[in-house]
């Protein structure tokens, strides 16, 4: 290879190491949340394929416990915390294959393959999944997928991606309102969006075949809802300032306020009517991911990593843009630090100032976007 002549080729296969290094060398990082997966990875050790069928053991949903089953076969040859971190640390290399399709859209191969490794050495991409052994690389891969299925002009299919993503995590939702809004500008049709709850339940099916209920299959996402009772834990948007406060009344404004922003915001992209542009595709989809887990009450630090993966995306087709990706970098590391590094929690304040600035900012350019188109 002639690095004068490909030279982003050649630094990207470099960043490409210099990120599967680091992750190397956090495989071994251990926390409080790793050690809850780990008692549900002991639990399907001893009980076997058939304790898929216990709906009580663990509150994850079936697409994620099949993985960790399969995961259990390894611990005759495998360290089982190493594999804990592995099976989100694979679905990396999806998210990585998605961008790189999104990017070859407007970029050649080099450059793709560049950008695409400046992305897998994103540190919050890192640190969720090789070092805390977070599964949000699961559903958020798929996000990706979606979004470059829609980009291509492929609606069945992306809305397949979608559920496969809901069916591993509720927080895929965070993008539903930009869903709503390309339902609106009739990018998708309605019967699109029932492919969401088939695959869910097809992917339960086993498990209920197994002895599993379909109440705790469809009370899943609800009981998951309910188990925190803080208006904010660690999440960097503003109701961190009411930290330590009752839930109730502060819960029921905080949703009042969810539900009449996004009515708004629907709005006014409704009434926009503006041609559907790959700057409006990415641009709708990077605020739905930072606007509703900022204006949701009861987020936790982790649920702005759709809006790290898309703010990425922006910049792809939005260079300028490039401070979005980098702020939300600065604003979700700082909250990482919180519980698996038992920083002080007062780190999550500075995050969500940054991301009230941020809003504020990529709200003001989406909609600026519908003028100019």
């Amino acid at each position: 290879m002639n690095i004068r002549k490909r030279p982003y080729l050649a630094v990207g296969i470099l960043l490409f190491l210099l990120s599967l290094v680091i992750r190397f060398f956090t495989l071994g990082f251990r926390n409080g949340d790793i050690y809850l997966i780990h008692e549900w990875y002991d639990f399907l050790l001893q009980n076997g394929y058939k304790g898929l069928g216990n709906g009580e053991f663990s509150n994850y949903p079936p697409a994620y416990l099949y993985l960790l089953y399969f995961a259990t076969l390894t611990h005759s040859w495998l360290d089982s915390f190493i594999a804990l971190k592995l099976l989100p640390s694979a679905f990396d290399f999806i998210s990585a294959f998605a961008v790189y399709k999104i990017a070859r859209t407007k970029y050649d191969s080099d450059k793709s393959f560049f950008l695409t490794s400046l992305f897998y050495l994103m540190p919050t991409v890192i640190m969720n999944s090789s070092s805390w052994g977070q599964i949000d690389s699961m559903y958020g891969s798929f996000l990706l997928v979606c979004f470059y299925l829609l980009l291509t002009k492929r609606p069945f299919w992306a809305m397949v991606a979608f559920g496969v993503g809901f069916s591993f995590k509720a927080q895929s939702i965070f993008i539903l309102p930009f869903l709503g809004i390309l339902f609106l500008r009739k990018q998708l049709r309605w019967y699109d969006f029932l492919i969401v709850p088939v695959i869910y339940l097809v992917l339960a099916i086993p498990t209920v075949w197994l002895g599993r209920s379909w109440e705790s299959i469809l009370s899943l996402y609800v009981g998951q809802a309910g188990q925190f009772t803080e208006l904010a834990r660690y999440a960097p948007n503003l109701y961190i300032l009411m930290a330590g406060e009752p839930l109730h009344p502060g819960f029921e404004i905080g949703m009042t306020i969810f539900f009449l922003a996004m009515l708004a915001w629907a709005w006014v992209n409704w009434k926009a009517k503006p041609p559907v542009t790959e700057n409006q595709l990415v641009l709708t989809a990077l605020a739905s991911a930072a606007l509703v887990p900022f204006l949701l009450p009861k987020m936790l630090d982790r649920y702005f990593y759709p809006a790290d993966l898309f703010s990425f995306v922006t910049a792809l087709f939005m260079p300028e843009l490039w401070f979005f990706a980098f702020l939300f970098q600065i604003s979700s590391g700082l909250v990482y630090m919180i519980f698996p590094f038992q920083m002080p929690p007062i780190l999550a304040l500075p995050a969500a100032l940054i991301n009230t600035v941020l809003v504020f900012f990529i709200i003001r350019r989406q909609l600026k976007s519908l003028k100019e188109s």
